[in-house]
């Protein structure tokens, strides 16, 4: 039988080694797809006689190959040694003083990435029903043969809970849970004693077999919570495909064979950043609608007392998170880097960005006889000179064209053949931080082949994207997902653990792409042009032009010429007329009036108007403010930011404007925790009965700045706030935020004097100068 499989997450049996690809088929149906007889292995660097002894009368040796590989800029001698058991890696790896190479890559990967496989596979194969009943998806099949084929999504099936347990014994009271399958929403609630609760929970897992766990904060509270209670009631936890309990790996994620459990709040946090991190908060954000109303710091009551309003509130809860969910899209995202990553879903949702440009690099190494070191654990804290920045005087200016550098890094590495490949003494392309790298007539480099391939890659689904206006969507995701892994490949060789990274290498990126930016503002400036701004891979240029057609013939032109000239994608991005800045480095705000898909837009950098550590009425004030002077009414500006402060002074405000929120880790983490208003804040929600787990972005209102530490009052969504604010010391925060910017225009805005202030004149008083940064503390 031959059957097309996405695959979902990949692992192995112990029992026999068994190679374990989990997925859904091209016609929905869930999948375990076994692979026998696949060995672990490693290399061992020219070792001695006596380490090949060691390693030989190991129970776990299987047998030794010889090998020449590249590394280092030579080729060196290794011996590849294949064992019985990958558990036994890590140990067998440390018998010799010479070095391992190829010894950290997990299991599941070395097996795609020896059979060349993507996320998508054809198997031919024969069922196996002898395996069946090892396994909770539809079929089980026997791997004859393996292969990458095209790219398809079949509908993964998404399974989120929610759980109502007693606050202090600890006790589930009721599981709620939504399921999305087949483009329907099924609901339902698991109640009864406590071990009826979390039997039922596993035979509702396997019974249903989803591809995706979720749940609103799973990750930090229902998971533990339901792996403390299985314990307790001597229940085993076995929601796994294979009826394996999750695994909680380096206390970041958790693992669990055949399905990706994916914390909805985890991923709001990272797409959206929202000023609040509550359930009922960012529902009412994303779909207008919020939780039920029932006091969870009562739940005993209410469940003796609204035992059905508990019941509904709990499966509302799990219905949220995934509605959330699937706003978001984070699932279609991951489906895509899993993609052009060539991975398992679960190893793109939980795994790091190493992972992405592993799957891509190692592969790559492998055919080409390269070696492949192990990752570091030590992290240097060397650091590098970052990107250039040609600083902004303060003003507005008119009619700007700002040219966009085409993927900054990747094209450095690409033009000047940057790779550990090509790293040589003998190298004729010389970075201007001294390293030195082949041409690529001689050799040309691992990684730049790769980008050249992405990137053409790239351009070829951005084409299909334009043509095929059905399937628009995919194309377009398809290429953002290239995008992301291009530019990873800089970050991760940035790092000092990467197992390619070279402090040479990713400096010398860095240092050709600040040579080129310079280089090219000094030829535009000979040339008679006024760059007012430059940054890492953005140029913006005055035009001078009276008319929008104009600035457009002249960006077009300046763009066409650059590129040519420097061999690289400088693109004609946009034009802003007018464009602000108050001087500062990387802060600027412009009013986009091409190209006409973005026109009217305001474009703000550096000042962070959405920042979450500022109060709204901060975040939304600084907005309208620069509305007001990129509409040129500079006038206007002052006069509204005079307006308001004096509102906000006098309490004549909204007080959930006032709201600031920060996350907060373990107490322990901090030196000075009792000074630190969010862990104030946090300590008082604890006292009050609410969850907290480290991570996690508290609220507050300022209440007396005056005193020492600073006092705040916790602020909970959708709850009565029943303090009074320290008015006046928002009016100042607001201030000084504002006058910030008005300053450079002449327009600063004076104290108002209020003497119903709680906090004295220090506020004022401190000499230092404040930057920008300062007003949102």
């Amino acid at each position: 039988m031959n059957i097309k499989m996405r695959i979902v997450a990949a692992s192995y049996r112990q029992s026999d080694v068994t190679v374990e690809l989990y997925g859904r088929t091209d016609d929905n149906k869930s999948i375990t797809a076994l692979y026998y007889g696949f060995k672990p292995y490693f290399e061992y660097v020219e070792p001695d006689e006596e380490c090949i002894r060691e390693i030989e009368k190991n129970p776990e040796y299987l047998q030794m190959e010889n090998k020449k590989l590249f590394l280092d800029g030579g080729e060196v001698n290794v011996k590849r040694i294949y064992l019985k058991s990958p558990w036994k890696v890590p140990e067998l790896r440390k018998i010799c003083q010479c070095q391992a190479l190829a010894a950290d890559i997990p299991f599941h990967h070395r097996f795609i990435y020896d059979f060349d496989l993507g996320s998508t596979v054809e198997i031919e194969g024969e069922n196996a029903e002898e395996e069946k009943k090892n396994y909770t998806t539809d079929l089980v099949i026997k791997i004859k043969t393996v292969k990458k084929t095209e790219d398809f999504n079949p509908e993964l099936k998404i399974f989120s809970f929610d759980i109502e347990n007693s606050i202090s014994t600890r006790e589930i009271f009721v599981i709620g849970y939504s399921i999305y399958f087949d483009g329907k929403i099924r609901e339902g609630s698991l109640t009864g004693s406590e071990p009826e609760i979390l039997k039922g929970f596993n035979e509702l897992v396997q019974k249903e077999d989803p591809d995706i766990i979720t749940g609103y904060n799973i990750d930090g509270y229902d998971m533990p919570l339901l792996e403390e209670r299985m314990k307790f009631n001597r229940v085993q936890f076995s929601i796994g495909r294979d009826f394996i309990s999750p695994r909680r790996i380096m206390d970041q994620y958790w693992r669990l064979h055949g399905r990706v459990i994916d914390d909805t709040w985890w991923e709001v946090r990272k797409v959206l950043h929202p000023k609040h991190e509550t359930l009922n908060y960012v529902s009412n954000m994303l779909l207008n609608e919020g939780k039920e109303n029932v006091n969870r710091l009562d739940i005993e009551n209410e469940w003796n007392n609204r035992r059905d309003d508990v019941i509904k509130y709990c499966i509302k809860d799990a219905k949220l998170a995934l509605l959330i969910y699937r706003k978001i899209r984070i699932l279609d995202r991951n489906l895509y880097l899993s993609t052009v990553s060539m991975l398992p879903l679960d190893d793109v949702t939980n795994g790091g960005t190493s992972t992405y440009v592993d799957s891509l690099l190692i592969r790559r190494a492998d055919r080409e006889n390269i070696g492949v070191p192990m990752s570091s654990s030590k992290f240097s804290n060397d650091t590098y000179a970052g990107g250039y920045v040609h600083t902004m005087d303060p003003g507005l200016y008119d009619m700007i064209v700002v040219l966009d550098f085409k993927s900054m890094y990747p094209s450095m590495i690409i033009k000047y053949n940057i790779c550990f490949t090509t790293l040589s003494p003998e190298g004729t392309i010389m970075a201007p931080n001294g390293a030195r790298f082949l041409s690529p007539d001689v050799k040309k480099g691992l990684i730049p082949d790769l980008l050249e391939q992405l990137m053409k890659k790239r351009d070829e689904v951005k084409k299909q994207m334009r043509e095929d206006k059905a399937n628009y969507e995919y194309f377009d995701g398809l290429q953002a997902a290239i995008k992301v892994l291009m530019n990873t490949f800089y970050g991760v060789l940035g790092t000092s653990f990467y197992r390619f990274t070279n402090r040479d290498i990713s400096s010398a990126i860095t240092a050709f792409a600040r040579h080129t930016i310079k280089s090219i503002i000094e030829d535009l400036e000979k040339s008679g042009n006024k760059v007012i701004y430059g940054d890492t891979d953005s140029i913006f240029i005055e035009s001078g032009k009276d008319t929008l057609d104009e600035a457009i013939e002249f960006g077009n032109k300046l763009s066409s010429e650059i590129s040519d000239r420097e061999k690289l994608i400088l693109e004609f991005e946009k034009i802003m007329d007018p464009l602000f800045s108050h001087g500062a480095k990387k802060r600027y705000a412009g009013k986009i009036v091409y190209p006409p898909s973005s026109a009217g837009e305001i474009l703000v950098r550096g000042y962070e108007t959405r920042r979450t550590d500022s109060f709204d009425l901060q975040s939304e004030a600084l907005s309208r403010v620069f509305d007001l002077i990129l509409s040129r009414d500079v006038d206007g500006a002052k006069g509204y930011a005079e307006s308001l402060i004096k509102e906000v002074a006098t309490g004549k405000i909204d007080t959930s404007k006032l709201v600031i929120s920060r996350s907060v880790k373990n107490f322990s983490e901090y030196k000075n925790a009792s000074s630190m208003a969010n862990v104030n804040a946090a300590k008082k929600l604890i006292d009050r009965g609410e969850i907290f787990i480290p991570g996690m972005k508290v609220s507050w209102i300022v209440t007396d700045a005056g005193k020492t530490p600073q006092g705040v009052e916790p602020f909970i969504d959708g709850r009565e706030f029943t303090y009074t604010p320290d008015y006046v010391y928002y009016s100042k925060r607001l201030q000084e935020t504002l006058n910030r910017v008005l300053e450079s225009l002449d327009k600063e805005v004076a104290v108002f004097k209020n003497p119903q202030s709680k906090i004295t004149d220090a506020f004022n008083e401190n000499p230092k100068k404040r930057n920008i940064e300062d007003f949102f503390k």
